[in-house]
């Protein structure tokens, strides 16, 4: 896969999609929106790849949505729905990732703002190295996160947090990130890339459809009350028991 803002390779089962706009930090153009759209979109049909580790190349993950794209929409005087469609548009980009039936890792360095923090988001683990920071100053700038930041940041860290974080737009550390439940695991620069890859093993190897329909579960969950998702759970379960996907008699190195 090629596209003009993203770098793409391949080891076993695992894709790994590099932010490639270095000369910019990586800042989020349209192109790379739609690149991630796209991206995700045909990952989804490859029975090959089976976990994607997202990262940024260069000194940082990304600096964020383009703020030259941004300001020229607002110097342009765009029409309110137009922008509301283009808002629809860079929406879908990370629907896809967390809709996606694969795992997605977040492998942050340097630092996740704005529109990257809403990226780190929609992914299912994030690992950050020491030395990552994180911030969603949307405000600071006089608008507010519309890439899923005030939605799926309460969910993640709780109501409270997430106002703090989106309110006051300030810069927390890699450790106050894990301590707030936002990043799962913190290691030292040069073990980011191995940390990020031996979770993504252990994942692929596991059986693929269990995988992509337990990550759907529990992000479904969150809309259902306990019943309901309790009749999801079954229903999920129903199809994984019933074909070749269940392996009866685990021993302890499975568990």
């Amino acid at each position: 896969m090629n596209f003009e803002t993203l770098s793409v390779s391949q080891e076993g089962k695992i894709l790994y999609v590099s932010l490639n706009r270095p000369q910019k930090r990586n800042a989020m153009n349209l192109q790379m929106y739609q690149d991630l759209e796209e991206c995700m979109t045909k990952v989804a049909s490859r029975s090959d790849v089976g976990a994607v580790i997202i990262r940024g190349e260069g000194k940082a993950f990304s600096s964020g949505t383009d703020l030259t794209e941004l300001a020229k929409l607002a110097q342009q005087g765009a029409d309110i729905q137009d922008f509301r469609a283009s808002v629809r548009k860079l929406q879908r980009a990370f629907s896809e990732i967390e809709n996606l039936e694969k795992v997605v890792i977040a492998a942050i360095h340097g630092y996740a703002l704005g529109g990257a923090f809403e990226l780190i988001l929609a992914c299912d683990l994030r690992i950050a190295s020491e030395e990552a920071r994180f911030s969603i100053p949307e405000v600071n700038l006089g608008i507010i996160p519309d890439l899923g930041g005030s939605h799926r940041l309460s969910r993640m860290v709780g109501l409270g947090r997430a106002k703090e974080l989106i309110l006051t737009g300030k810069m927390i550390s890699a450790s106050e990130a894990e301590r707030i439940g936002l990043i799962n695991k913190v290691v030292p620069l040069e073990q980011l890339r191995d940390t990020a890859k031996a979770w993504a093993e252990d994942i692929v190897n596991k059986r693929q459809l269990a995988v992509g329909l337990a990550k759907r579960t529990i992000d479904l969950n969150f809309s259902l009350s306990t019943p309901e998702g309790l009749e999801l759970a079954g229903i999920m379960q129903s199809l994984l028991i019933s074909g070749e996907n269940f392996r009866p008699g685990i021993t302890k190195k499975d568990a």
